[in-house]
This record gives structure tokens, C-alpha cells and sequence, in this order.
């Protein structure tokens, strides 16, 4: 005979499944807050900010930045999700449920994981591809803007990206082409000819990052 309360409690018995979906939820999180924070040291101070309204300027590229800026509170919520992860796995462990268990684990593991991917891979800062859609525009640029003897530089475009926080400061970003590459050393170890270059005409210009070919990304913090 079969045990009727045996077939009750199997019934009221939680499953054991892979939960997947909290695993892409908090890829797609931590993705998303690492890119945001990325175009917004991409994308130039506008009048209409909603967190920090200051700086000027009516450009589209300054009217679409505090949408980044709301998306990078999403690691607000996200830090209460991974709370959440880690209580769902001891629950889960305590009822020997070892699916769910370690799809909590994995998803809170890819929390770091997506956003150190998104925050320090080249494929995913919008200067490589700026400079990459207008590449023959901004060499012409240089060309046009650079000594008439000599490697050619210029500052292509100059940038105020500042957060607008006390605690963060200003952060300012040039873009420059560099024939030489010397921008991409230390200022100690560059020509000569470096002491007549400054940033922003005062100061002289700290270590570049590349970007692509002789094009170099410069960050100035204030």
C-alpha cells in the first residue's frame, strides 16, 4: 500500500532546480553599472543633469547623460540582491537543496566578475569607438592643427566629465593625437618639446592611455 502523508509531504516539498535566471539577472546588473560608469567619463557635462545639474552646453551627448547616471545607482539594489543571494543559499543549504544553493553562489560570483570585464575591457569604452567611427575625420584634424615641421600632435577634443561630487572633483579628459607616442610615457621621460605642451594651456600633460593607432585618451583630476 502506498502512504498517503508520503505523497502530502512530496507534494509540499520545494524543488531543487538551477536557478539561472538570478545568474544572467546579476550579469546583466553589474554589466550595466560598469558601462554606465564608463559613459559617463565618455559623455560631456550638459545643463539638463538630474543628479548633479551643473556645467553647460544643450548637446545631445550632455541631454543622454543622466540616464547614465540613474543606471549607475543600480548597484544600490544590486547590493541588496546579493544580500539576497547569500541568505537564499544557506536557506537552500540548510534544506540540502544543492542546485539552488550553487545558483547563488555562481551569481553572486558573476557580480564582480561582469563588472571588472566591462569596466577594464577595451571592447567596451565608447572612446575606442569614437575614435574608430571618426578616424579619417580626426587624422585630417590633426594634420590641419600640427606643426608644419616635425610629428605631427594635436588635442583633438578636450572634455569636462566631472561627476559633480565634493569627494570626487573635477575630472577632465583631452583627446589627443601623438605621431611620436611620447604622450604615452611618463612627462619625465618625453622630449623636450613636451615643456611647451600643457594641458588646457597650464599644465603639462599626465601619462596617456591609447585608444587606437595615435590616438590617446589623457584624464586630468582636480
Amino acid at each position: 500500500m502506498i502512504d498517503p502523508s508520503a505523497d502530502t509531504t512530496s507534494l509540499h516539498q520545494p524543488s531543487d532546480r538551477w536557478g539561472t535566471r538570478r545568474i544572467w539577472i546579476a550579469c546583466a546588473c553589474s554589466a550595466l553599472a560598469a558601462f554606465s560608469s564608463r559613459m559617463i567619463n565618455f559623455l560631456p557635462l550638459g545643463a539638463s543633469g538630474l543628479l548633479w545639474p551643473h556645467g553647460s552646453g544643450g548637446s545631445l551627448q550632455g541631454a543622454i547623460r543622466p540616464l547614465f547616471e540613474l543606471l549607475v545607482l543600480i548597484v544600490l539594489p544590486l547590493a541588496f540582491f546579493v544580500v539576497g543571494l547569500l541568505i537564499s543559499a544557506g536557506i537552500a543549504l540548510w534544506r540540502g537543496q544543492l542546485r539552488k544553493m550553487t545558483s547563488s553562489i555562481l551569481a553572486i560570483a558573476v557580480v564582480p566578475i561582469c563588472y571588472v570585464v566591462v569596466a577594464k575591457s577595451p571592447l567596451f569604452d565608447p572612446w575606442l569607438w569614437y575614435v574608430i567611427a571618426n578616424y579619417t575625420r580626426f587624422e585630417a584634424l590633426a594634420a590641419s592643427n600640427s606643426p608644419a615641421s616635425g610629428l605631427k600632435f594635436a588635442v583633438i577634443e578636450d572634455r569636462d566629465v566631472s561627476a559633480g561630487l565634493v569627494i570626487s572633483g573635477n575630472h577632465f579628459i583631452d583627446l589627443v593625437y601623438d605621431e611620436s607616442d611620447a604622450i604615452g610615457l611618463e612627462p619625465s621621460e618625453r622630449p623636450s618639446i613636451w615643456r611647451t605642451r600643457k594641458m588646457f594651456g597650464a599644465v603639462p600633460f599626465p601619462r596617456g592611455k591609447r585608444l587606437y593607432d595615435h590616438f590617446f585618451r589623457v584624464d586630468k583630476f582636480e
